[in-house]
């Protein structure tokens, strides 16, 4: 599986309709307790390994500015034809925050590639899985480079689709869906907020040594991927805020070009923040990447964090 210039056929059968059909002001907030995941409050999860309690906040505690900043990246979205899902989850507040699409199911591309590592981690604590010297440097390149190589040799030899089958068992997911096509792994199905539980399984389920493999790793991204794709956009976009951690995503399927970023930003990581792009392929990439700096700018702006609003290219 390729995150560039793939062309998978077509739409994704399990695309469907919008899961939310909010207004601006309904932004959905929710609360994570403990090492539990994400929680919304709006379907019922598959039983999480440990289950924990879910706790739902008001929404007057919702950042100021927060829910602004979501509709107008969704506003500016609809005006190009472009779909945004958009999540955010405040890890000293415990709370979420969701736009109208955060909760509905994007091709992954090559975020998935963080689903399928935190889950061969987490069998390695178990004693599922030993890895060799190999696997350790192909997890670290499937997250800083986006290296498909890695990830191939990684889905392979883990069971592919069973990864992703297995963390959303672990982290309680709700949207996730292995790929129809066992090793077209770029076309496993997730949602924003399904990305920020298994940011947050990642910093408070794994060990210590685990956690610090993940993180170490995507504090480490590089500015273009193994491929040469240019990932320095969104929450890699330079100038680097500080505390960011990210993973992005980029693939062609058809008409429609898919760009993701996902990621940890600030002080002690605190904001986990998920923006899934579905845009016209004609759009080009250069120009999609700016609509990304401008989504992720405008919320991390939102949140008080340091760091210029990119032009608005939407």
């Amino acid at each position: 599986m390729r995150d560039r210039r793939v062309t998978s056929g077509g739409r994704p059968s399990g695309r469907g309709p919008r899961a939310f059909l909010l207004s601006c002001a309904s932004l959905l907030v929710a609360a994570l307790v403990c090492a539990g995941p994400l929680a919304d409050g709006h379907h019922r999860a598959p039983a999480p390994a440990q289950p924990t309690e879910r706790v739902a906040l008001t929404a007057s505690t919702q950042p100021a500015g927060l829910a602004d900043a979501i509709a107008r990246i969704e506003t500016m979205g609809r005006s190009s034809r472009a779909e945004y899902g958009v999540a955010v989850f405040d890890r000293t507040t415990g709370q979420l925050t969701l736009g109208e699409e955060g909760a509905v199911a994007f091709f992954s591309a090559s975020v998935v590639k963080l689903f399928t590592v935190v889950d061969i981690l987490h069998r390695t604590e178990t004693g599922a899985a030993k890895l060799t010297p190999a696997q350790h440097t192909q997890i670290q390149r499937a997250l800083s480079l986006s290296d498909d190589k890695a990830m191939d040799a990684l889905w392979h030899q883990f069971g592919g689709p069973r990864t992703v089958s297995e963390m959303i068992t672990l982290a309680g997911l709700r949207d996730t869906r292995p790929p129809d096509r066992p090793g077209e792994w770029g076309e496993t199905r997730l949602s924003p907020q399904d990305v920020l539980a298994v940011y947050q399984y990642a910093m408070t389920s794994l060990n210590p040594q685990n956690r610090d493999t993940v993180l170490q790793s995507l504090s480490t991204a590089g500015a273009a991927g193994a491929d040469g794709f240019n990932q320095s956009f969104g929450l890699l976009r330079n100038p680097r805020l500080g505390g960011v951690a990210a993973k992005q995503g980029w693939m062609i399927d058809g008409s429609h070009m898919y760009l993701h970023s996902t990621g940890m930003v600030g002080p002690n990581h605190r904001y986990l923040v998920a923006v899934l792009s579905k845009q016209p392929a004609s759009v080009g990439w250069a120009a999609g990447r700016q609509r990304l700096d401008t989504a992720i700018g405008t919320l991390t702006g939102s949140l008080g964090l340091l760091g210029a609003v990119p032009g608005n290219a939407m």
